[in-house]
């Protein structure tokens, strides 16, 4: 029987996806205006490819996946408004109608936690005996701890145009910047905290120049995603149009870069 003969195979809907996103490449030759386009595109097109969970996860933890979530617009709102009560969260990428919103709920008791909370538990999280110390664990341990039924979660962040558009893992600082710096790595470069010439002393604390581009990482959404979450507004902007590293800019923002909760 020749191929022409065989049976058609039925495409899963996640195929199907794939086949219809559309490829946004970055260009070398565009303009920091089109380049923020792109990345716009970037976001907002459904990763259909989901990356491995980055951090601590075992088969007890839950992941939280909005799109599969009954109920999971209505959870969002609330989670929205708490951001916007307590005046945190809800990150808006300046030049763009994209919104990133923390997607943080327990799925076995259905606790709700905002952005606030969040980081405020990765800033603190509960002791686990298993790993080394707690610089390890902040670093490496991307699970979140319900205290009302005392187990563990791995937040998302999704992100909005209008509706939801895509989904991808929640990260804290620390750990945006350790997997970037894996990352990065493995393609045998030193970047960020890993390379001395990116620490720069102020005499009351160091800065870390921000050395990588958005571009050198588009098969990697959670981090590009969680980077942009964590820049400034003021620094945002040079991010999106890839001018961050001839500008000097430093990651996150001028602070002690220890201090990263």
């Amino acid at each position: 029987m020749t191929n022409a003969h065989l049976p058609g195979r039925v495409l899963s809907k996640e195929e199907i996806d794939h086949l219809l996103t559309p490829i946004c490449p970055w260009n070398s030759d565009d303009t920091p205006e089109e380049r923020r386009a792109v990345i716009e595109r970037y976001l907002t097109c459904r990763f259909t490819a989901r990356e491995d969970p980055y951090g601590m996860c075992g088969s007890n933890v839950t992941i939280c996946r909005f799109f599969d979530t009954n109920g999971a617009e209505e959870i969002l709102a609330t989670i929205e408004q708490k951001n916007r009560e307590q005046g945190m969260g809800n990150h808006e990428i300046p030049g763009t109608n994209i919104r990133i919103i923390n997607y943080s709920h327990c799925q076995k008791c259905g606790a709700v936690f905002s952005f606030k909370d969040v980081r405020d538990y990765y800033a603190k999280p509960r002791p686990d005996p298993v790993l080394a110390s707690g610089d390890h664990q902040h670093r490496n341990d991307s699970r979140m701890f319900c205290h009302v039924c005392q187990t563990y979660f791995l937040p998302s962040l999704v992100i909005v145009d209008d509706t939801p558009k895509n989904e991808v893992q929640c990260l804290c600082r620390m750990q945006t910047v350790n997997e970037i710096e894996k990352y990065y790595s493995q393609k045998g470069r030193r970047v960020l905290t890993a390379a001395k010439r990116n620490i720069v002393n102020f005499g009351t604390g160091n800065a870390i120049l921000n050395d990588v581009l958005l571009d050198e990482m588009t098969d990697r959404p959670a981090l590009v995603s969680n980077l942009i979450n964590y820049t400034p507004a003021h620094l945002a902007l040079n991010l999106l149009d890839g001018t961050n590293v001839s500008k000097k800019d430093y990651l996150f923002d001028r602070r002690d870069w220890r201090v990263l909760q």
